[in-house]
């Protein structure tokens, strides 16, 4: 946690800020890359540099974020969000333009930032209330309430270096909100909690809120930026590609990621060929297609929407009785379903196929019921002419994909339609259905 200047210089004058609690003006970052550690030192001891190249992590943002909002950045890994973060918590200065900042900035950046590994909880505690701004009297006042807060028990007392990811959260988020800032800073680090600290430190944002102070916070998380933010800001690349409501930014960012998740499936599926394949050969499936309704192909899907494999093949020798069926793997290997056309209520039998005969074959759900992760499918025909299933061409992870769910309504495997009935004594329930 870090504290920007809070001495008068720093302070703008007020009619340069109106209403806001942190302008940027036209404000970049560049980082200077070299291939080799080597070349900094040669760039400071020796003539003829530079020998690196530069990289523009933040470029010509402009933002004026009004005081007392919960304003969400989000955007792809690498996009600028936390340099930015660090530009407007004065961590790092901007290689150009400017950043005005009114009131105390209590930030919770990196995990660990902050921290002495070797100092215990209670010493870190007023060295960061200490960093920021807190005379003595003010950190005795608010040390019991940072201690309860952050549910440590006996670790309060042990070296920080001990601490396990979701412990250095709950240390530094207890010291940042309970230092009383104007303005509160939070990147990522609440993804790491467990749920029912998270569940506090919502809490603490909504009292943030109502309290008319000034929150930002990066997170991939589209759920909880819809709930808590009413603006957004979209970066990419290092720039500001589009700020509005949480609605409309957060639906921009999710298109954009199912556009880059199929280009992520789509080269995956094109390597498929590593993976193992045995058959008698007789039929020969080819290009597997996944479709959600009735527009293009996709590798990209939300839970409840509709879902259907297209199976190409060709019968390379006379055939009889082929089955083809589907199994549906989540990435880690567990099997989630398998299904063929003959098992079924009213079977569908090929009978004779014969050579050089081509055709597809499909299966579809109506609404998939999986939640969000990666899956695989296995493609299989077997001949069940014969005494035993025998396999024809049966193809691992034949396609895969994914299921991007931005509202986490749900948790688990599967996404299974619900209905909620709440009844309140002497009034009419209230239904809900998913």
């Amino acid at each position: 946690m870090y504290d920007s200047s809070n001495s008068a210089e720093a302070q703008p004058a007020p009619n340069a800020m109106g209403g806001s609690a942190i302008v940027a003006r036209g404000v970049s970052k560049a980082y200077r890359m070299y291939d080799k550690p080597v070349h900094r030192l040669w760039d400071l001891m020796l003539p003829g540099g530079p020998r690196g190249r530069e990289f523009w992590a933040v470029r010509d943002v402009y933002l004026d974020i009004p005081k007392g909002s919960t304003v969400g950045i989000i955007g792809e890994n690498g996009a600028g969000k936390s340099t930015l973060l660090k530009l407007l918590t004065g961590i790092t200065q901007p290689t150009s333009g400017e950043i005005l900042t009114r009131g105390r900035i209590a930030s919770l950046l990196e995990l660990g930032a902050g921290f002495h590994p070797e100092f215990s909880g209670r010493e870190n505690i007023r060295l960061n209330c200490s960093i920021l701004g807190m005379t003595e009297e003010e950190t005795e006042e608010r040390f019991n309430a940072i201690v309860e807060f952050s549910e440590l028990g006996e670790f309060i007392d042990r070296p920080v270096k001990t601490y396990s990811s979701g412990m250095h959260v709950r240390l530094g988020f207890s010291v940042a909100t309970t230092v009383d800032p104007e303005i509160l800073i939070i990147d990522e680090a609440l993804s790491v909690g467990d749920e029912h600290f998270k569940g506090k430190c919502i809490n603490r944002l909504n009292e943030f809120q109502e309290q008319g102070k000034t929150t930002l916070f990066v997170s991939h998380d589209m759920g909880s930026v819809k709930s808590m933010c009413k603006h957004v800001v979209l970066m990419h690349e290092g720039r500001v590609l589009e700020q509005g409501t949480a609605e409309e930014v957060a639906d921009e960012y999710l298109k954009r990621a199912h556009a880059r998740g199929n280009e992520r499936m789509s080269a995956i599926n094109r390597q498929l060929d590593a993976y193992p394949r045995w058959g008698s050969g007789e039929i020969r499936t080819g290009k597997v297609e996944l479709f959600s309704g009735d527009g293009p192909p996709t590798n990209v899907f939300q839970p409840g929407s509709p879902f259907r494999v297209r199976i190409e093949f060709e019968a390379t020798a006379d055939c009889h009785e082929p089955v083809f069926g589907l199994g549906v793997y989540r990435s880690d290997g567990t099997y989630v379903n398998g299904s063929n056309h003959l098992w079924r209520n009213e079977p569908i039998e090929l009978g004779d196929v014969k050579a050089g005969a081509k055709g597809h074959v499909e299966m579809a759900f109506e609404s998939l019921p999986l939640l969000q992760g990666g899956y695989y499918l296995t493609v299989f025909v077997y001949d069940h002419d014969k005494a035993a299933p025998t396999p024809i061409d049966h193809r691992e992870h034949a396609a895969t994909f994914e299921v991007h769910d931005a509202n986490h309504l749900q948790h688990g495997l599967l996404f299974l339609p619900t209905e909620w009935s709440v009844a309140m004594d002497g009034a009419e329930p209230r239904v809900s259905r998913d």
